[in-house]
């Protein structure tokens, strides 16, 4: 079976599942779905992060950012529960950091101590802090169509920008993705904006106005671009690939979630600017 193939088919199952879990909040009003999904998401992002980074020298400390990171996606999803969690979220890094320069001193004594608690700390942030806000447009008015049109807009970017750029790609985007095109990326911008306004257009899936869903589809297809575009600087500077083989045709988790990584807390902060 060729690459193609393989992810087209594999894409599709995920995006059905993915459907159906916010389906199933949507029927239950809830947001167990997304949040469990979230946290496990996060943790096995970051646990292919780890071993992407040990492969440059790095020591992160495992158990420790995982658990810290999920710390980080549980504290803002209750956040959204209790006014008063918030000021506790806003220091919620700080215990974390501490207990890693105890782990530090304790096990490893003060050897690249800056070098292991700062890759462990950007892990956290870069996965699982990024992908919790999530849990924040969650609770917005229509929170559930609003992560939908923000899922589908981002990946299908992708997918348009891969293909048209496999097809008719003849402009280098940047050294750090060699594979990918200035031809791919428009058109992945062009699609990102239809999907928007499409999407937006259907009966009880209008979150915005249309003066507001073009800048909104723009911005987030193109942070939908440059979260893929950070991941790949990543994976070059770590001289990998992909951050993990678990998943065929795709590598691992976080080579799927990288964009989404980055719109959408782009999309959490234009909902907040516009007063959504």
């Amino acid at each position: 079976m060729s690459v193609l193939k393989t992810r087209i088919i594999l894409g599709t199952a995920m995006l059905v599942a993915f459907c159906g879990i916010i389906y199933i909040d949507y029927a239950f009003n809830s947001d167990i779905g997304i949040g469990i999904l979230g946290t496990l998401a996060g943790a096995i992002c970051l646990f292919e992060f780890y071993n992407i980074v040990e492969k440059k020298g790095f020591a992160p400390f495992k158990v420790s950012g995982i658990i810290g990171g999920i710390i980080v996606f549980l504290g803002l999803w209750f956040s959204t529960y209790e006014e008063g969690l918030k000021t506790i979220y806003s220091c919620i890094l700080f215990p974390i950091v501490f207990w890693l320069f105890f782990v530090q001193a304790l096990k490893r004594g003060i050897e690249d101590t800056i070098k292991n608690i700062s890759v462990t700390v950007f892990g956290i942030i870069y996965i699982c802090f990024f992908l919790s806000f999530i849990m924040l447009i969650r609770h917005m008015p229509n929170g559930l169509s609003v992560i939908l049109i923000v899922l589908l807009l981002t990946k299908g970017g992708d997918i348009g920008g891969y293909l048209f750029g496999r097809k008719f790609g003849r402009h280098k985007f940047s050294s750090f993705s060699p594979n990918k095109t200035i031809e791919g990326a428009s058109f992945a911008l062009f699609c990102s904006l239809m999907i928007a306004i499409g999407l937006n257009a259907l009966p009880g899936m209008r979150v915005l106005p249309f003066y507001l869903i073009v800048p909104f589809g723009l911005l987030v297809g193109a942070s939908g671009i440059i979260g893929d575009l950070i991941e790949s600087i990543i994976k070059r500077d770590m001289a990998v690939k992909d951050s993990s083989s678990a998943i065929p045709a795709f590598g691992g988790l976080l080579d799927i979630l990288d964009s989404l990584l980055i719109s959408i807390p782009v999309a959490y902060f234009f909902l907040i600017i516009v007063k959504y």
